[in-house]
């Protein structure tokens, strides 16, 4: 499928959204609705014996991510979405990717069994590097190619309190690469988790997953919690022949709550993991069809541990500081990596006169990796680097009106090796004309800074075997990284809304228009010969293009009834600029896209819940050569049942609408996965 491009650098957003969420809504209500009637029917229920689902006022939501201090969603003037502990309980989903799914203006898709493309507002991909990823303030993205490894991103679901997703840019509060925006991953505080925890889940493709947790206290103010996790997923449905991707990896770890004295506030918290994941890699070779597919096994291992202090000064005045080491390890099929960063952070929150709250801080990292290539696939020269980063950042909340208008400015100023000194400002103003409807509006620039391997790598992505007479050597076509690369930037423009319409409907809706500049791509290079046996044809990296986006977002929220509530979202999006449609801007991005959850309670220990899910097609160029990723429908179901307290028994179906669909293409294989329908069952035992 293609899309015109406009020659201007006009953008009209049209949104079809009563089109694409008309036929979510005839299957919600019908399955749901039915469901509903026919057993307070048959078994004669009232209303009243019925769980009442808890309602959720969407202003009073708090979050800490957008402005780096706890306000609710009232006070907040970026395009905010939380998901919450029920949400991910009834969502059936067993990954984080698979929960970021619910979020309008998030890109999930699929990759092989273990692997998953996850951008917000596009640049979506294997690669993707637009978007910051945090676990209770802990980065997790790798300065190797500056996105994530969601393989090992698997903390246990139960200790997930909530996931807040910043869509937009976040670079003033959180520095660069949060370009287009932020996930923050806040686990329970352990006062919160007393007592023990058991889960086990099987299933067509879960092989076995069991968790086990346990909370207790020390002493009057200091409480902890210990975990232990192990995943065992099996092999998705390769098109292009026998390929492994399965996924076996075990992890636990710590943490402790402690409350000395009610100003202070410590927490210390360690995670280690280690696991084995299968990857099927395309190499290059000299011989017809000259790519070659190898399969191997991937050892994975990481530990980190973080500490952090809150100092209630005053009513006024907070002080924080954090720090934590993370130690990464990947040995793969075409790279060894290991990575140790340390990173320390100091916050200070402090109202000044009445109309003035000002958060300031400041933060060093220090980031050294020893990265071993393979000759003729991936190498980095040199292969071991340091990185030091310094930032300092400032943002005033002004109150021009009270209870009614504010304007917010504010600017990171960081220093890294590769490009020098960035800033990255912003000014944000918000309206509340009326208790319970909120109108905001920002103008932001952040950047992403290149990446290790931006600057340093050979990637070796075609062979050509000899022609005479034409070429009597052979030749390889690479990938090389520049140390002149400039950082990417966007200046981004945003506008939006947010109101509780009644007691039981809410409405967000936000819309951006987002300009990038200096975007990092390849550009062919001069051929040369290399020590007279072959010859190499580089692509070199360069800041060349520049793009347009718009496009916007939708989420409601609308509970008819206390043991029913609805759930959906809209996200539209498109790019505009030379060649867009091959370029990474649009890749893996599907204009149109749509979510919708029903959550039914059919008596005080039976939940029904059901997740329909469209995706636009799509269409991106990987390996010289076009993929079209069709439109799909998908409907997720579970079923759980309560027998006694402390117990639960679900059952869960997904992707039940067909036998398996296409959602992304790797960018380092040629093999194609399907995701395939599944269905698990899963016990859960809390004492």
């Amino acid at each position: 499928m293609s899309f015109p491009i406009t020659q201007t650098r006009k953008c009209f957003c049209r949104i079809p959204a009563g089109r694409i969420l008309r036929p979510f809504c005839g299957i919600l209500f019908l399955l749901s609705g039915s469901v509903a009637a026919s057993s307070a029917a048959e078994t004669g229920q009232s209303t009243e014996a019925l769980a009442e689902i808890p309602l959720e006022r969407l202003l009073e939501v708090s979050v800490i991510s957008a402005s780096r201090k706890s306000q609710t969603l009232s006070d907040v003037s970026s395009a905010v979405f939380v998901i919450n502990q029920d949400d991910i309980r009834r969502s059936g989903a067993t990954t984080i990717p698979d929960l970021l799914r619910m979020v309008p203006g998030v890109q999930v898709a699929s990759v092989d069994g273990k692997s998953w493309a996850v951008s917000i507002r596009g640049f979506n991909g294997t690669f993707a590097n637009k978007l910051l990823v945090m676990v209770d303030g802990r980065t997790v993205y790798t300065p190797l190619y500056g996105g994530v490894y969601w393989d090992v991103q698997d903390t246990p679901l139960d200790s997930i309190e909530r996931i807040e997703v910043i869509r937009g840019s976040g670079g003033t509060m959180w520095g660069a690469n949060a370009v287009n925006g932020v996930i923050n991953i806040i686990t329970k505080n352990t006062h919160d988790t007393k007592g023990g925890q058991l889960t086990g889940l099987i299933g067509s493709r879960e092989r076995g997953t069991v968790s086990a947790q346990y909370g207790s206290e020390i002493g009057d103010s200091t409480s902890y919690r210990l975990y232990v996790k192990h995943a065992d997923r099996g092999d998705t449905h390769a098109t292009t022949g026998t390929a492994a991707d399965s996924l076996q990896i075990t992890r636990g770890g710590f943490r402790i709550d402690s409350n000395p004295v009610d100003s202070l506030h410590l927490t210390m918290q360690g995670d280690m993991y280690s696991g084995t994941g299968h990857t099927t890699t395309t190499t290059a070779t000299f011989i017809p069809p000259f790519t070659n597919n190898t399969t191997q096994a991937s050892d994975l291992f990481g530990a980190d541990i973080l500490s952090r202090l809150d100092w209630i000064q005053s009513e006024s005045s907070k002080f924080s500081l954090q720090f934590y080491y993370d130690r990464t390890g990947r040995d793969e099929s075409f790279i060894k990596e290991d990575r140790d960063t340390v990173d320390i952070d100091l916050q200070h929150n402090v109202r000044l006169v009445k109309n003035h709250e000002i958060t300031w801080g400041a933060g060093y990292r220090f980031v050294h990796d020893h990265s071993d290539g393979t000759e003729g696939i991936f190498l980095l020269n040199p292969n071991s680097r340091s990185e030091n980063l310094v930032n300092l950042f400032a943002q005033d909340e002004i109150t021009l009106l009270p209870d009614t208008l504010r304007l917010v400015i504010g600017t990171k100023l960081e220093h890294n090796d590769f490009t020098g000194w960035e800033l990255q400002p912003s000014a944000r103003v918000l309206w509340t004309p009326y208790k319970g409807y909120s109108v905001w509006t920002a103008v932001t620039r952040s950047v992403r800074t290149p990446s290790r391997a931006d600057q340093d790598s050979r990637i070796t992505v075609a062979a050509v075997p000899p022609t005479p007479p034409f070429s009597p050597l052979p030749s390889v076509v690479v990938l090389l990284g520049n140390r002149e690369l400039k950082s990417e930037s966007l200046l981004a423009y945003e506008l939006g809304f947010r109101a509780d319409l009644s007691d039981t409907l809410s409405l967000d809706i936000s819309s951006f228009y987002n300009q990038y500049h200096d975007i990092i791509d390849t550009k062919p290079g001069t051929p040369f010969n290399e020590g007279g046996t072959l010859n190499v044809i580089p692509y070199n990296s360069a800041n060349m293009h520049s793009y347009d986006s718009c496009g916007g977002e939708i989420s409601l929220q609308w509970q008819p009834r206390e043991w029913w509530k609805i759930k959906g979202g809209y996200a539209y999006i498109r790019f505009y600029g030379d060649s867009v449609e091959d370029s990474q801007a649009a890749k893996g991005t599907p204009l149109h896209q749509a979510t919708l959850r029903s959550m039914l309670a059919l008596g005080r220990n039976v939940d029904l819940d059901l997740w329909a899910r469209y995706v636009d097609a799509n269409r991106y160029s990987v390996f010289n050569s076009m993929v079209l990723i069709p439109a799909y429908v998908t409907l997720d179901a579970r079923l759980a049942w309560r027998p006694m307290a402390g117990v639960e028994l679900s059952l869960v179906g997904q992707n039940l609408l067909e036998k398996r669909h296409p959602e992304a293409v790797s960018d380092i294989t040629s093999v194609k996965h399907e995701i395939e329908r599944t269905v698990y069952g899963k016990v859960s035992w809390a004492f």
